[in-house]
């Protein structure tokens, strides 16, 4: 009788494990099927920014002094970089006459203190009304003239180093400036005659476009 009550035990454990076995297999979640995210939920993975690749700031102030640049003799420009290598800057100045753009820089090696760096700029020129020059003063050969410049659009083909060791560096351009517009020069001279080469060569020296020689202060702005 000792012997049947045992064997009636030991057969109903036998057929209760597969069913709690098959009960715990149904309650744990699939190794494919992990519950989601919960929105909202911040993640502790470091997400690297292009910014994060370059040692420049995000921001930059510039301050530029030279001569034929796209915000003039002296401009205050402001950069953002939207890669590691690539910044979008706008800007105005004074010179003769005052000057306002935007341009785009790659810089190619962000990842260093010194890199050179290529762009382009859009620039607008101001208008000059009524500006006297007179050449050969005192001799035979004297001649005056009054010009007048109208408004230009620019195109800035630059090039040039920036040297950024950490919040403050330099930035050497040079750079050549294509009148998108018409000649903006008109004469009015002493004789009522068309000017002379030599007085067109002077005034072409002032009017906008040709040769950019300039240095300039970048200024990193936050992190």
């Amino acid at each position: 009788m000792k012997i049947f009550t045992t064997l009636s035990t030991l057969c109903i454990i036998a057929a209760g494990t597969p069913a709690l076995a098959q009960t715990e297999l149904n309650t744990r979640p699939p190794a494919g099927n992990m519950p989601a995210p919960v929105p909202g939920a911040r993640s502790t993975m470091p997400i690297a920014r292009p910014s994060d690749l370059s040692t420049y700031r995000t921001s930059t102030l510039g301050i530029d002094l030279g001569w034929g640049g796209p915000y003039g003799g002296l401009g205050v420009s402001y950069a953002h970089l939207v890669g590691p290598s690539t910044d979008v800057n706008v800007g105005l100045g004074v010179g003769l006459g005052g000057k306002i753009g935007v341009g785009v820089r790659h810089f190619l090696s962000s990842h260093r203190p010194l890199s050179p760096y290529l762009g382009l700029n859009l620039a607008r020129s101001g208008r000059v009304d009524d500006f006297s020059i007179t050449l050969n003063e005192g001799t035979a050969s004297e001649e005056k003239a009054t010009v007048q410049l109208a408004s230009s659009a620019l195109l800035h083909l630059r090039s040039g180093l920036r040297w950024q060791p950490g919040r403050v560096g330099l930035i050497g351009t040079l750079g050549y400036g294509v009148r998108l517009s018409s000649d903006p020069v008109t004469y009015f001279t002493s004789t009522g005659q068309p000017p002379s080469p030599q007085m067109r060569d002077m005034v072409n020296i002032f009017s906008p476009g040709g040769l950019e020689l300039s240095i300039g202060m970048s200024i990193g702005l936050g992190r």
